[in-house]
């Protein structure tokens, strides 16, 4: 009888390897109309002031990312330990067939064979299901942050005063003070330092709900 349980974790672990690598966040430009700076000049289509952002590496280096990271190794390590043991008793119970082989009248053993591939079915589903949940979760809780990044680009070139606040891979050579990014950074760990970051993942569901 094939081996069909050897392979079960090691799925789960390279899995779990890749979810946590680093998602890639699309390039956002972000124009910013200065009202009252259009109203001086007459010409709401001038631009005078301009900011650069690297919205990625905020994201990237803030510190509620670092706490969303953390929170999905835990679920992950909780995972991991939980498949470990449910592969460790289907590989025990496949052991046990292959001693029973050839005790067994041929259609009992056809049905036990059946019903230990539906449990290793079950298994890899389920695996599955975890590593989109934790996907999921990870991007929901991103959406988040950069949505409160974004408020904060907002308000800073609200108090700079800016026409235009662009990508900073948008801009080949820029001068320093151009770029704001330590700026909305600073302001975006204190503002999610007491924030309460939660990462939920929900039990599949049974398949006579799906």
């Amino acid at each position: 009888m094939a081996i069909l349980t050897s392979r079960i974790f090691a799925s789960f672990l390279v899995c779990g390897a890749v979810l946590l690598s680093s998602f890639a966040i699309p390039v956002l430009t972000v124009p910013m109309t200065g009202a009252a700076h259009a109203q001086e000049t007459g010409d709401d289509m001038v631009i005078k002031r301009i900011g650069l952002i690297d919205l990625e590496g905020v994201l990237r280096a803030s510190k509620g990312t670092a706490k969303v990271r953390e929170l999905l190794d835990k679920q992950r390590l909780l995972f991991q330990q939980e498949f470990s043991e449910r592969e460790a008793a289907l590989q025990q119970t496949e052991r046990e067939l292959t001693s029973q082989r050839e005790l067994l009248s041929e259609d009992v053993f056809a049905e036990k064979l059946s019903q230990f591939e539906a449990d290793v079915a079950t298994i890899q589903k389920e695996i599955q299901y975890r590593r989109e949940a934790i996907d999921v979760a990870f991007q929901d809780a991103q959406s988040k942050l950069r949505r409160i990044a974004l408020e904060i680009v907002t308000e800073v070139a609200g108090e700079k005063r800016l026409d235009l606040v662009l990508v900073k891979d948008s801009a080949l050579i820029f001068r320093p003070t151009l770029n704001i990014s330590d700026e909305v950074l600073q302001r975006l760990d204190e503002r999610t330092k007491n924030a309460r970051l939660e990462v939920t993942i929900d039990p599949p569901k049974p398949a006579s709900q799906e």
